[in-house]
């Protein structure tokens, strides 16, 4: 499974990201799980409505993407975009 996130926006409106594939990776199955809780809570559209300064996050686990504001970015989904964003390497 390939996960990438993106965080954009804040007050200096940085864009941070990372990937993670986990083909291989003695934790695949952890990631696997969390992404299984996380996929319910990906939205079907952009959610539109964002708050100045905020961050906003772009999740892709596989061939799902979602752009999430951070205020509705809950429970496994955040943990998975947090985890994977610390955790994973710069794309490229």
């Amino acid at each position: 499974m390939r996960i990438e996130v993106s965080r954009s926006g804040g007050f200096a409106g940085l864009v941070r990201r990372a990937e993670l594939v986990t083909d291989g990776r003695e934790d695949a199955d952890d990631w696997l799980s969390l992404a299984e809780a996380a996929r319910p809570l990906l939205p079907a559209a952009p959610d539109s409505a964002r708050a100045r300064d905020a961050f906003v996050w772009t999740i892709q686990v596989d061939d799902e993407r979602a752009v999430v504001p951070d205020g509705s970015l809950t429970g496994p989904l955040r943990d998975l975009a947090e985890r994977a964003l610390e955790l994973g390497r710069p794309p490229g």
